[in-house]
């Protein structure tokens, strides 16, 4: 079957990956069970948004962050105004990895009530070549957190729809006060038609994302 292109977006800039006919394409439009109106405790664009993030109000929906919860959106912009003049901020995953391994946190929520898009999600990223899968953000260098929800008809489950947002955890020291913080990295959402497809282009945006890291440039 012809290729077709899958366009992801990453940080304000597109990043192509080719995938065979059958995935949906990463920032498609598409109808999920969220489509007509947002979800009690579920993020929602307000003016901290765009002086913080940059995010408009237009844009919001297709950069993913209506798949927030509210409590993620605030986490969010709590690690992005993080004033490095005020605070000192220590980053681990800052220079090139012990031993030439990643250590990565994955965390997804949404609808995944038997944790089987979990398990295929975390099995796809902790098969990338140098990544190990760790289970809390102390032990990380890269958090992924994920939002899944399912795109649904008359007939059933027609896809899936997925928000990702990529963080380098860190610890932000105040007045002798020590804080776990997040420093945002890849922000995005898409669609694939299968739990498979949808693992193998999240490892795809990741892949993207852990060049830094690998190559040794400072976060």
């Amino acid at each position: 079957m012809a290729n077709m292109g899958l366009m992801w977006r990453v940080c304000g800039f597109s990043l192509v990956a080719v995938v065979v006919s059958g995935h949906a394409a990463f920032g498609q439009t598409a109808k999920s069970k969220s489509a007509s109106a947002a979800k009690p405790g579920m993020a929602v664009w307000s003016p901290e948004v765009q002086q913080t993030l940059g995010v408009a109000e237009q844009n919001f929906k297709a950069e993913g962050l209506n798949n927030l919860t509210k409590m993620q959106l605030v986490a969010l912009l709590a690690s992005a105004r993080i004033d490095p003049r005020r605070q000192i901020l220590t980053c681990p995953a800052s220079g090139t990895m012990s031993g030439g391994r990643i250590h990565v946190l994955v965390t997804v929520t949404g609808d995944d009530p038997t944790g089987d898009i979990a398990t295929s999600i975390k099995q796809a990223v902790g098969a990338m070549n140098g990544v190990d899968l760790v289970d809390s953000a102390a032990k990380a260098d890269k958090v992924l957190h994920l939002v899944v929800e399912k795109m649904t008809t008359g007939r059933g489950t027609i896809g899936f729809v997925a928000s990702y947002l990529t963080a380098t955890p860190c610890t932000s020291e105040s007045a002798g006060k020590k804080t776990d913080v997040e420093l945002k990295g890849s922000l995005g959402t898409g669609t694939a038609v299968k739990v498979a497809d949808l693992a193998k282009d999240l490892t795809t945006m990741l892949d993207h994302d852990l060049q830094p890291l690998r190559s040794g440039t400072p976060q």
